[in-house]
C-alpha cells in the first residue's frame, strides 16, 4: 500500500489544486497507486534505488492508471490543439522507465 505522503502527493498531481475530493475519488486514487506501487515494485527487484525516484516513479504510474478513467478505448477525451484524437499509452510504466532505468542497468535475454 502506498504511504499517506504518497496518496496525498499522487491525488495532488492528478486532482491539481482541488480543496476536497469525493470518498470514492480518493479509493481509486488510492487504488491506483497500489497497483503502481506493485508495477513498479516488480519491475525495480532487488536493485537500489534511491526512495525519491520510487516515488516518483509510483506517481507517474499511478497517474498513468488514473487518467485511463479519461480515456475509453485509449483515446483520451481532452482536445489537441489541432483537434485530433490522442491515444493514451497502452503500457502504465510507460513515464517509469526512463525514470528507473540509471538505476536498473540493461537486461539481457
Amino acid at each position: 500500500m502506498i504511504s499517506d505522503a504518497q496518496l496525498t502527493a499522487l491525488t495532488r498531481y492528478v486532482k491539481g489544486a482541488a480543496s476536497s475530493i469525493s470518498t470514492a475519488d480518493e479509493e481509486f486514487i488510492r487504488s491506483c497507486g497500489d497497483q503502481a506501487q506493485a508495477l513498479v515494485t516488480t519491475r525495480v527487484g532487488t536493485a537500489e534505488v534511491p526512495e525519491v525516484i520510487l516515488d516518483r516513479a509510483i506517481i507517474e504510474v499511478a497517474s498513468e492508471l488514473y487518467n485511463r478513467q479519461s480515456a475509453p478505448n485509449g483515446i483520451s477525451q481532452f482536445s489537441a490543439p489541432d483537434g485530433s484524437a490522442i491515444r493514451v499509452a497502452r503500457d502504465p510504466m510507460v513515464a517509469a522507465y526512463p525514470i528507473l532505468s540509471p538505476y536498473l542497468g540493461l537486461g539481457f535475454a
